[in-house]
């Protein structure tokens, strides 16, 4: 049955990306990934402008009408989501940290994971080239779309829940919910590489690499035959064009006049119990009188708690109720709104 058919070909959302050749495309032989020229940009760049802008050296293929840029943080490995450790899908690399349609951007703008970029960091451009009407039909098909199973049509997301139990991995059940909740509902949603980048986040076991990435685009078109039309497949492998040399990366390098350090007037920064389900104490000493934020963050970078504490002087403790939090990594982070402090919470 096609329904069943989809349950195996959607393994592919939990891997992510693999490959051992430099040039990685699909799907035709004549398929050519677009390339930056390797280096690092002359002098730094400031943090609140924009980029001078990338010219490509190897332009794409026709069939890769789409061309954009993966900007990683370089030397800060891509982590599993538990904490455990580098992510090493595909070799393992450096966290993606925003994506970018022209390759100009203000570096202070990038941000995934509780991640961004202070006075002396690396960051790098890799192009990629691939088929946005493609990924937003496989979005929308399986947001909204309906597969026959027998004699009854099901939800295209049901697929996901048959995959939590087979594979012994919950969160994937939640998977429609985890990408409505990053703002995509359907195939128009998905604009950009950044939100092709919320998509792979809703599923994927850890942080993105330009690696990972590689792994799951190969993932997809090898069980592309399997995948039912109804769920957006073709019936057929190889339906998903993309390219990308993960070698052939451009770097800059950040001058900022005001860099974020680490926030020295506090210490004894602490989060417990840690894991926890249920409410989570947070405690820290100043060692002196200083204005502090608490910023929570979810693995896409996005903020979704903060609470002003105003001016603290001395031992600080709060309880945060985590009713609302659902299973996952959170970067908490402590802030007087120049220099600040993060540590990890695993919530289950």
């Amino acid at each position: 049955m096609k329904f069943f058919n989809s349950v195996i070909a959607l393994n592919f959302l939990l891997f992510l990306f693999n490959s051992s050749s430099a040039q990685n495309t699909c799907c035709n032989s004549t398929t050519t990934a677009p390339e930056v020229a390797s280096g690092l940009y002359g002098t730094a760049v400031m943090i609140n402008s924009n980029t001078p802008g990338l010219a490509l050296n190897i332009n794409a293929s026709s069939d890769l009408p789409n061309v954009e840029f993966l900007i990683t943080k370089k030397g800060t490995a891509a982590m599993f989501n538990d904490g455990s450790g580098p992510d090493t899908t595909g070799g393992g690399g450096d966290v993606i940290i925003g994506g970018d349609e022209d390759g100009i951007f203000k570096p202070s703008d990038l941000s995934r994971y509780g991640i961004s970029l202070a006075d002396n960091d690396t960051f790098e451009l890799t192009a990629i080239g691939y088929d946005l009407a493609v990924m937003q039909n496989l979005t929308d098909s399986l947001l909204n779309g309906y597969a026959l199973n027998g004699s009854s049509l099901d939800p295209c997301c049901n697929l996901f829940y048959f995959m939590a139990i087979g594979l012994g991995q919950p969160s994937v059940a939640g998977f429609c919910d985890s990408v409505n909740n990053a703002g995509i509902f359907n195939g128009s949603d998905v604009n950009n590489i950044e939100k092709v980048l919320d998509i792979i986040d809703a599923f994927s076991t850890g942080q993105a690499s330009v690696e990972s990435m590689v792994y799951t685009m190969e993932v997809i078109n090898t069980n592309g035959g399997s995948i039912s039309v109804d769920c957006g497949g073709t019936a057929s492998a190889n339906f998903v064009s993309y390219g990308m040399n993960k070698s052939s990366r451009y770097g800059y390098v950040i001058n900022d006049p005001v860099p974020v350090q680490q926030l020295s007037d506090v210490s004894l920064f602490a989060i417990f119990p840690n894991p926890t389900s249920n409410n989570v104490n947070i405690n820290f000493t100043t060692k002196k009188q200083v204005q502090l934020n608490i910023n929570i963050y979810n693995t896409l970078g996005q903020s979704i708690y903060n609470i002003e504490l105003g001016n603290v002087d001395g031992d600080f403790s709060t309880l945060l109720p985590l009713d609302n939090f659902s299973s996952g990594i959170y970067s908490v982070e402590l802030t007087d709104g120049h220099n600040s402090t993060i540590e990890k919470l695993l919530v289950r």
